[in-house]
């Protein structure tokens, strides 16, 4: 995303449909994704002292997640139901990145 915005979004057909591809807007998206890749990795290296980190990077991934959900839900999504990317792509992964917060919540340190 962040090398190659343009050729990134002509890779997934799907995206086609969002609209127009704007590099310096997929630039910044993967700029998010790369932070939350590091907290994620933080998260992994130090469970016990890395919950602040998991907690940021849950932000964006659920939030981006619950994003897309709501397109899907009011029917502006790009496809209806959603598409495999919205499911396999955003989705799922916030949901994962939720329940790997809310359970490392009981390995905080009181």
């Amino acid at each position: 995303m962040m090398l190659d915005p343009l050729g990134w979004f002509a890779a997934i057909p799907e995206l086609a449909l969002t609209g127009a591809a704007n590099a310096h807007f997929i630039r910044d998206i993967g700029t998010a994704y790369l932070a939350s890749a590091a907290g994620l990795a933080l998260a992994a290296w130090r469970p016990t002292g890395s919950v602040g980190a998991l907690l940021v990077t849950t932000i964006f991934m659920a939030g981006h997640a619950v994003g897309h959900l709501v397109d899907i839900a009011e029917g502006c999504a790009a496809a209806p139901g959603g598409t495999p990317t919205d499911w396999l792509g955003v989705i799922l992964p916030g949901t994962v990145t939720a329940g790997l917060c809310g359970w490392s919540f009981r390995f905080r340190r009181a």
